[in-house]
């Protein structure tokens, strides 16, 4: 259980109806374990991470299969990080980032045939992880500056997806323009600029959607929503998914809060293909509206289609129940101590694993969560619920949606898909850095 320091602050407002509005503790970012602080236990962690680590090194080794070239370029990239930085030491503090940094140098080897010079003569500038990897790639693979959001190419799993945009990394990094790399989506000049200046958090498909909006005369705000939405995590039928933007454009009045919900309508009604979980077992789907268009919506119609929807998703009881695989994330809580007169908060995340319970989420928070079931079910993200316990009354504060392939939080909705309050995000954000998540707040 995690404790926090005695200093007073304003409670937020995300809390109201369940906290007093009085004088509450600060959370404290810094205070994630309640093991004895010795050093025995410090000893045990490094070992535990140690052996976390090696398991890491031959789980990549067998992935690189029989070829002995890329085995040794792999084994003289560990060679060289481990000489020259601190990345791949085993620490009490932690073994994600070791894992996630071989993860990249596997797939850096896999590509060995392609290095312009050879890794002995790298150089590191940084000890930092991120920065440090960006310096080895670029010194292998490429002559000229590829943007930051271009380095999530190397955390992809094999496959033609992980080839492909690997390729489009290397291209890029000598000389090829985005628009000649055949993206997925058909972007101007203007696209191609706004690509450039995605954040460097941002995937690929994240980059092309932002820079897309962008060019279309999108806000920063609107870009950021599409970008946290499912069309930031796959892109697929860009020419329908065009129409919905220019929707969104000729709608300024649409609210933050109402992009992602009309998107996951449209998403869920117009497109079929997926495997889903029925009475009968695990069936292909058909669309139920495969000829929706946005010809003639206007924001209020679609919004009343929505508000439907959501009332027969959260209501109706006849559909299958069935239990989701666990994530191997850790869950999270946090004890917040407050002033002797209050009682203290009690902050937990959990991962939701049954159907039913997602169901009871999106009832209670009154957004479309349920609808996400079968991707649960097919391991493509995972649904987890930030609670609040106050005097043995428990309030769920936010549901935050996150890819275990590369342990990013997605995206994070309050009630009625509601940014999360100040106090949330900061309870997020902590059992992000706890847990070696990537989070950005502004999803």
């Amino acid at each position: 259980m995690e404790h926090g320091c005695a200093e007073n602050s304003p409670i937020q407002d995300d809390v109201s109806g369940i906290v007093p509005r009085k004088a509450a503790m600060k959370l404290n970012p810094c205070a994630f374990s309640n093991e004895p602080d010795n050093e025995s236990f410090g000893r045990r962690k490094t070992e535990q991470n140690a052996v976390r680590i090696d398991a890491g090194i031959k789980t990549a080794l067998d992935e690189l299969g029989g070829n002995e070239e890329r085995r040794a370029a792999f084994l003289r990239l560990l060679t060289c990080v481990g000489a020259r930085t601190q990345l791949l030491k085993p620490r009490s503090a932690g073994w994600v980032a070791p894992l996630f940094l071989i993860q990249r140098l596997k797939n850096l080897a896999a590509r060995q045939r392609h290095w312009i010079r050879p890794c002995e003569t790298w150089q590191p500038e940084a000890q930092n992880l991120r920065p440090a990897f960006r310096a080895i790639a670029f010194h292998l693979l490429i002559r000229y500056p590829v943007p930051g959001f271009m380095d999530s190419v190397w955390d992809l799993p094999a496959g033609p997806q992980g080839f492909r945009q690997r390729s489009w990394y290397i291209r890029l990094g000598r000389g090829t323009s985005f628009r000649a790399l055949n993206p997925p989506l058909v972007l101007t000049r203007k696209m191609e600029h706004f690509v450039r200046q995605a954040p460097d958090h941002y995937t690929v498909s994240q980059a092309l959607r932002y820079g897309e909006t962008r060019g279309l005369g999108g806000s920063e705000a609107l870009a950021h929503e599409i970008v946290a939405s499912r069309l930031g995590q796959k892109i697929a039928y860009p020419e329908f998914w065009r129409t919905v933007l220019w929707f969104f454009l000729a709608h300024p009045e649409t609210g933050r809060e109402q992009v992602n919900p009309i998107i996951d309508f449209i998403q869920a009604n117009k497109f079929a293909g997926e495997e889903v979980v029925t009475e009968n077992g695990a069936e292909c789907r058909t669309a139920p509206w495969p000829h929706f268009s946005m010809k003639g919506r206007t924001l209020k119609s679609i919004l009343r289609l929505i508000c439907a929807w959501h009332s027969d998703h959260s209501m109706n009881e006849k559909g299958p129940s069935f239990s989701l695989a666990k994530s191997g994330i850790q869950s999270y809580r946090f004890l917040e101590s407050r002033a002797r007169e209050q009682t203290d908060l009690d902050w937990t995340i959990q991962e939701i694993l049954e159907s039913r319970a997602l169901q009871a989420e999106g009832r209670a928070m009154r957004h479309c969560v349920y609808s996400y079931a079968n991707r649960c079910w097919r391991g493509e993200t995972t649904i987890w619920s930030l609670r609040l316990r106050v005097n043995y009354q428990e309030k769920s504060m936010a549901t935050i949606e996150l890819d275990p392939r590369r342990r990013a939080i997605v995206q994070a909705r309050a009630k009625c898909n509601m940014r999360p309050g100040g106090r949330s995000n900061e309870i997020i954000r902590q059992w992000a850095v706890w847990a070696g998540l990537q989070f950005d707040p502004r999803l």
